[in-house]
């Protein structure tokens, strides 16, 4: 029994452990940027030496992949809400609801969405385990169907043409997104003379009046 609670506490401890490096990773990345950061700097935030953070993960970019990973959990969770499997509603309401998830997830999380473009920009499959970059692929997936599923939804319906609905997902998809990154950068804002709800509201009508039949 005595050797079954050590365990337990030993398992309790590594997975503090490795919460407190990763929970330190994710301040120095949203301070100084991903690409300044080493591995040194998350260590000392963490309070732990380097060798300990390469026990745990086996370089920055594997950081950077579990907490992004932890967020796309998040994002996933808060489109199924928005999808809502469990009731009946027109396509297009679907749309609008997905749509504004993502943009509230963002808003709310404005660090998530530079963690998701610094790990776009880098040669992360390369870096990082096969494992970990397949559960983020297959996350990222889950995600994307609830706005497969919605056109698809109103492909059958006939309230959106038809068509591929997965082509048509990564279309809507890539405009939303689009305004997001466009907006980050306070030049294109200023030349653009736009607020972030405007503009991403004014690019989802564009979406929704061009699947419509």
């Amino acid at each position: 029994m005595a050797n079954l609670i050590t365990e337990r506490r030993r398992a309790r401890e590594k997975e503090e452990r490795r919460d407190s490096i990763l929970s330190a990773a994710r301040d120095v990345f949203y301070e100084k940027g991903f690409h300044r950061v080493k591995v040194d700097d998350v260590a000392r935030r963490a309070e732990v030496s380097k060798g300990t953070v390469y026990l745990y993960f086996e370089s920055k970019e594997s950081l950077l992949a579990h907490l992004l990973l932890e967020d796309l959990e998040a994002l996933v969770a808060a489109l199924e809400a928005a999808f809502a499997p469990g009731e009946a509603l027109p396509a297009e309401a679907r749309l609008r609801r997905l749509a504004q998830a993502y943009l509230d997830f963002f808003q709310a999380n404005p660090h998530s969405f530079r963690l998701l473009m610094a790990f776009d920009r880098g040669h992360f499959q390369e870096s990082v385990s096969a494992d970990l970059y397949q559960h983020i692929l297959m996350t990222s997936l889950r995600g994307l169907t609830w706005l497969v599923r919605t056109i698809q939804q109103g492909m059958d319906e006939g309230a959106f043409a038809p068509g591929e609905a997965r082509q048509a997902a990564g279309a809507t998809w890539a405009a939303l997104n689009g305004v997001l990154v466009l907006l980050g950068h306070p030049l294109r804002r200023e030349l653009l003379a736009a607020d972030l709800d405007s503009l991403y509201a004014a690019a989802l009508d564009l979406v929704l009046k061009g699947l419509r039949p």
